[in-house]
């Protein structure tokens, strides 16, 4: 277990003139937070407000954008360099592309309004094909015409209520099973409300002739001719675009991407404190980084000052952990972020998780399963293999109500070990699915390459036995024991480095009054004497649990007295680790068992088997990834958190920027922190 990044308070000092290099090499380097002037400092500097400049590079920016927005992608783009302000203010000068890019996006506008018309015209043409005369007829200046569908079988009690009516009408009409489109034209003397009440009535979907002239093969011919010629001016178009995009695509994501750093600088800048001649800011750092930005200030600039702040501020939480452990940092912040000054138990977790989860899964099958699903969920979300699938989309769009994709992949990347554990334990518990398949196939297997298999199926233990049971439970009475321990350990070594005496005390009282009565439960089970007259073992037992309840006493007071039996509870809590296999090994056997039943009465019953077969054991599988991967988070949490660990730490935010079109002005590229 490690502790988080060791953080400094700092100040930073320097001439005033000098201000906007120190806040580019801060940024560059992205390994400072800021934070607010002190209170002793405040009295005296004060901010001085780039009001201008802001506002201007605010206005750049949404220019800018909006011409990157016009023009197509460039995929090789070279990186720019910006030195000053005045550099940048000069190229954004030189763009002179916005009148052009305007005038092109209106041609496109108007093309694409049109194009849109032709389509549904063209659409409406196809539709209504059957119909005979010119197109021109329907757009009398005394008649209103339209196209219109219902379903066929309201059709014909369309026609009568509307000839009923009033016989003003003329309709034109084909039929298919599912649909009736008609041509109405409807004379100058029928009421209009009758009209809107009748389309209501059989919920008529009606659209008005479009303005063509002759009939409607050769409408169609015209107007796909238009859309020909309609796509080729568009074409024209973005071809302008992507010449203009060729020359400044590149600067423009450069500029872009300047625009912004100097718009997050000069929010600094403003609320820097200031005099005539000076600037101050105030932050925290990694302490192995102090003497590399010392470095930076000297070569860049004179006379900038760093200054450690001694303060009993809590420091803000850089976790640094192994690589393959960081994907259970997620696991720790959901329960809390650590605080800077306390252990991060990230690597506990990383290690205890998977054994928890392996344990409870304990089926080769069902960790084979899910560690090929999760091979699955890593690769199409992580490494893009968007054509690799074995998830129908209905699962797949659940699962995405549920948790994000990244989410998922830290999910599947955290239960891997797990299911290698779950797999290997299910080979020395002979359990595959619940079937019972090393006699039949391992052990011969074995056996014919030299290798001397057992007779019997399990190779430890057997789960389903009552003795393997009992070595089960108290194989996880011992790692309740083992956390419970480590835990208060921990716990005891954080009062001692607060200097919390009394804290130490009860800590320490907890240890020993646990362990006292693990010793005296586990003389009971062995049938041991616990006369402390006769059995000496028995007196340090007793020596053991009344020190502890005296220490108890003295750090914590009475009421610990009243909350003794709570450490056998977390302890015991760990048994619900064999709880959870046991759940999952009697569900599987209850399913193979009516497979097994009904497979022999018929073809009928053989399908009803397989699918009970399939169905109990995808229920199986998914509870086997969450049950087991949410106790042991659980176990984690209550359990063994609750010993030693404090959290509500807040994250390490420094001021940086990661450059991808524009190069660093004083290294490149940055360290990571």
């Amino acid at each position: 277990m490690l502790q988080p990044e060791h953080m400094s308070k700092i100040a930073i000092l320097g001439l005033k003139k000098y201000r906007e290099k120190i806040v580019t090499i801060l940024q560059e380097m992205n390994t400072i937070q800021i934070e607010p002037l002190s209170k002793d400092a405040i009295p005296y500097m004060y901010t001085e407000k780039e009001g201008k400049v802001h506002k201007k590079i605010s206005e750049q920016l949404l220019r800018i954008r909006g011409l990157i927005n016009a023009l197509p992608s460039t995929p090789n783009i070279s990186k720019t360099q910006f030195n000053t302000i005045d550099d940048l203010f000069e190229s954004l000068e030189s763009i002179k592309i916005d009148n052009d890019i305007a005038s092109i996006e209106r041609k496109k506008e108007k093309l694409l309004t049109e194009l849109k018309e032709i389509e549904n015209n063209i659409k409406l043409l196809e539709e209504y094909s059957f119909f005979p005369d010119d197109l021109e007829l329907l757009h009398l200046s005394s008649t209103l015409s339209f196209f219109g569908k219902v379903k066929s079988e309201k059709y014909q009690e369309l026609k009568k209520k509307l000839e009923s009516n009033n016989q003003d009408i003329i309709l034109y009409s084909k039929s298919d099973s599912k649909m009736t489109r008609f041509v109405l034209v409807v004379l100058p003397h029928f009421p209009s409300n009758a009209l809107a009440s009748i389309v209501n009535l059989f919920n008529v979907h009606l659209e008005a002739v479009p303005k063509l002239k002759g009939n409607i093969p050769d409408a169609l011919t015209n107007q796909r001719a238009k859309l020909q010629e309609i796509n080729h001016g568009l074409q024209e178009l973005d071809n302008k675009l992507s010449v203009i995009s060729k020359e400044y695509y590149s600067l423009l994501k450069g500029l872009e991407e300047q625009l912004e750093i100097e718009n997050k600088k000069l929010e600094v800048i403003d609320d820097l404190g200031v005099t005539a001649d000076s600037f101050s800011l105030e932050g925290w750092i990694p302490t192995n980084r102090i003497p590399m930005t010392r470095n930076f200030f000297n070569e860049h600039t004179e006379g900038t000052l760093l200054f450690l702040i001694k303060t009993d501020e809590i420091p803000p939480t850089l976790q640094k952990n192994p690589k393959r452990s960081r994907v259970y940092e997620s696991f720790v912040r959901f329960y809390s972020l650590p605080q800077g000054n306390e252990f991060d138990p990230t690597l506990i977790f990383a290690i205890a998780f998977p054994i928890f989860y392996g344990m409870m899964l304990g089926d080769f099958g069902y960790g084979l399963t899910i560690l090929l699903v999760s091979l699955w969920v890593i690769r199409r979300i992580e490494k893009g293999k968007k054509n690799f699938t074995i998830a129908p989309k209905f699962f797949r769009n659940f699962g995405k109500t549920i948790l994000l994709p990244s989410q998922m992949v830290k999910i599947a990347k955290a239960i891997i070990p797990g299911c290698i554990i779950a797999m290997i334990l299910g080979f020395n518990y002979d359990l595959y699915f619940g079937f019972r398949l090393n006699e039949l196939v391992f052990f011969p297997f074995l056996n014919s390459i030299g290798i001397n298999a057992p007779t019997e199926g399990s190779l430890l233990l057997d789960p389903l036995s009552s003795d393997g049971l009992r070595k089960l439970l108290l194989v996880s009475g011992y790692i309740g024991l083992a956390m419970a321990t480590l835990g208060l350990l921990l716990g005891l070594a954080n009062s001692i480095r607060a200097r919390n005496r009394k804290h130490a005390i009860g800590k320490a009282g907890w240890l020993l009054v646990g362990w006292g009565i693990v010793l005296i439960g586990l003389a009971l089970i062995g049938k041991q004497s616990l006369d402390p007259m006769t059995n000496m073992a028995a007196l340090v037992y007793f020596v053991i649990l009344f020190a502890g309840i005296g220490l108890l006493f003295v750090g914590e007071g009475v009421r610990s007295l009243m909350e003794l039996p709570s450490i056998i509870s977390h302890i015991l809590s760990f048994t619900r680790i064999i709880g959870i296999l046991m759940a999952s090994v009697i569900l599987a056997d209850v399913i193979d068992y009516v497979f097994l039943r009904v497979i022999d009465n018929g073809f009928v019953w053989a399908i009803i088997g397989v699918v009970i077969l399939f169905v109990g054991h995808l229920s199986n599988t998914i509870l086997g990834v969450f049950e087991p991967g949410i106790q042991a988070s659980r176990l984690m949490y209550v359990e063994f958190f609750s010993k030693f660990y404090h959290g509500s730490g807040r994250m390490f935010k420094p001021f940086g920027i990661r450059r991808r079109y524009t190069k660093y002005q004083y290294q490149s590229p940055p360290t990571a922190t």
